[in-house]
């Protein structure tokens, strides 16, 4: 073990005790699993939105963006970053849908979208898949990052060994807290985890080996602070860029990103208050995840480029905490082993009790259909909780190599079912079957163009998305559609824009056209003021710490978007009632 002075001890072992001071204080109380799958529907925006953020924010994420940096520089964050449009798609368009569908998770939405046997195979498919399979993967990956973090602090202990003792103490604490207990937390834990790479980040920059942000500079080849690729090798290639904007953030589902909102993210915001507390608190995780959080986690990276040029591809995400052995002053250590344990357990707390929650409410009750108390099926989701964190250790330790190796595959994978997310909410004629041919084609796509005629990312997710789209279109023309009744209905209850439902009511010897005011335009616009503070703000910050680029372009973008959210925000809220 790397010697600990005593601060790195208090720095340690004291946010613990505040963990165990919040589990206890804002834990589950009633034995429902509306309350422990939903918080009863009453956090705030504050709460909702940083448990988001807390969760996004896993031990994996700064290692996942050393990889990136370490082989396309500052650049090739545009990986991640694009998704920045699905998420103020999500908040403007699709946040307060969702909070008026009154749905327990986002795939019961399933259940009062469409009808039939389908509908119930669907749900009950996307439960498993979802909840299970692919939760796994997501898990997978976050505890490969803590077996690459482990050997860090702890050079003389098996990382496996310690793996699993942090696995238990995630499953005990998760089935206590609860949803509305892990958001709580989750506040803590996020602020812990982002204050403490802050630090870092000073210290790392100011190391006598670095030099400041001037040495580092000078240290590091051209391509890799640049902000926007430029074609030359050693950074994002421009049509990846280009596919990366216009193509994923609506074609690929992927977990904190879905298409239309979905996952946790979709859970957070159902536990909302009301639909201002729903659309405010999807604004504030868009924007924290994507523009306060990065630049500690870049700089790091760039110093690890420094000093350690030579790391192997699988080795190179261990670069940003390789820095915390060159000198960090007394304390640092054991805050920023308590950051990445934060980290790790915010996301591990959401995700098993996310994953519960869709095999729970989605699958096994609609399958069972027994009456039973909820205090059945919360011991239930405890022994899928044990089940799933002993399956991910598995995962971890046989199946995976490197993160950003399965961030890529997940992409890939999911890049016909994203289309499908978003089009159930506007064109009436979408049904179970459209869903579920989604989901056929996507891997079947993947397996063509992936693995058969060997594209590389990203067109191959550029193929399988225009070939599904089109695809999945023309089938709403040939498929069985839902129950017009559940139609209705569900247009009654979330108000989707009227213009594609309007089909519904053709058939009325009276049209009944019902049309609810969207403010579709003040939502475009709060779209892309969200991207231009976030990507403006971005850019201004990399203007300033290199001295270099076009800050009078960064900074008027930065403004004209805090203007056009605060616009948008104002206007959007107009018709609710607190």
């Amino acid at each position: 073990m790397i010697p600990f002075h005593f601060l790195d001890f208090i720095f340690f072992l004291f946010p613990f005790f505040v963990i165990v001071f919040l589990l206890f204080r804002f834990r589950s109380k009633q034995s429902s699993t509306k309350e422990y799958f939903q918080a009863e529907g009453s956090l705030s925006w504050f709460v909702a939105g940083t448990a988001m953020v807390a969760t996004t924010f896993a031990a994996d994420t700064p290692l996942a963006v050393t990889e990136i940096i370490r082989s396309q520089g500052i650049a090739g964050n545009w990986i991640w970053w694009y998704m920045a449009v699905g998420g103020f798609v999500t908040v403007f368009f699709f946040s307060k849908l969702w909070k008026r569908s009154g749905a327990s998770t986002d795939l019961e939405l399933i259940r009062l979208r469409y009808s039939g046997k389908e509908a119930e195979f669907l749900r009950g498919f996307k439960a498993f898949v979802i909840g299970f399979l692919l939760n796994l993967v997501i898990l997978g990956w976050v505890n490969l990052a803590m077996l690459k973090i482990i050997p860090v602090f702890f050079p003389n202990v098996t990382g496996s060994h310690i793996l699993i003792y942090l696995l238990l103490f995630g499953v005990f604490y998760t089935s206590i807290a609860g949803l509305r207990g892990i958001s709580y937390i989750d506040v803590f834990q996020f602020f812990l985890a982002w204050i403490g790479c802050i630090l870092f980040a000073y210290f790392a920059i100011n190391l006598p080996s670095v030099g400041g942000l001037e040495g580092l500079k000078q240290k590091l080849n051209a391509d890799k602070i640049l902000f926007f690729p430029n074609g030359s090798s050693g950074t994002l290639p421009w049509d990846h860029f280009l596919i990366l904007l216009t193509v994923l953030w609506w074609s690929s589902w992927y977990p904190g990103s879905e298409p239309g909102g979905g996952g946790y993210i979709a859970q957070r915001i159902l536990a909302t208050k009301n639909e201002n507390a729903a659309l405010k608190g999807s604004l504030w995780f868009v924007v924290a995840h994507y523009f306060v959080r990065p630049w500690p986690w870049i700089l790091v990276a760039l110093v690890s480029i420094v000093l350690y040029p030579n790391l192997s591809e699988i080795e190179s995400g261990k670069g940003f905490l390789m820095v915390l052995q060159e000198g960090m002053p007394s304390g640092m250590m054991g805050l920023m082993l308590s950051a990445f344990l934060a980290a790790y357990l915010s996301t591990l707390a959401t995700h098993l009790n996310w994953g519960a929650s869709y095999l729970v409410n989605d699958l096994i009750k609609p399958i069972t259909k027994v009456d039973k108390p909820d205090s059945y099926y919360l011991k239930i989701s405890y022994g899928i909780q044990i089940l799933t964190a002993v399956c991910s250790f598995l995962l971890a330790v046989y199946g995976m190599e490197t993160i950003k190796g399965a961030w890529v595959f997940l992409l890939e994978a999911s890049s016909g079912i994203g289309f499908i997310l978003i089009a159930r909410w506007f064109f009436w004629r979408i049904s179970a079957w459209t869903e579920i041919l989604a989901f056929i084609l996507s891997p079947i796509l993947y397996l063509v163009f992936s693995v058969y005629l060997k594209t590389i990312f990203p067109y191959s997710i550029f193929y399988t998305a225009l070939t599904s789209s089109t695809i999945l279109i023309l089938s709403t023309y040939v498929l069985p559609t839902t129950n017009r009744d559940v139609l209705i209905r569900f247009y009654e209850t979330t108000k989707p824009p009227y213009y594609f439902w309007k089909g519904i009511f053709q058939n009325d010897n009276e049209p009944k056209q019902i049309i609810y005011p969207n403010r579709l335009i003040v939502s475009f616009l709060g779209t892309v003021s969200g991207l231009s503070f976030v990507f403006g703000g971005l850019y201004s910050i990399q203007c300033l710490l290199w001295k270099e680029g076009e800050i009078l372009i960064g900074f008027p973008l930065f403004l004209f978007g805090l203007l056009g959210l605060y616009f948008s925000i104002q206007s959007l809220q107009e018709k609710t009632t607190e």
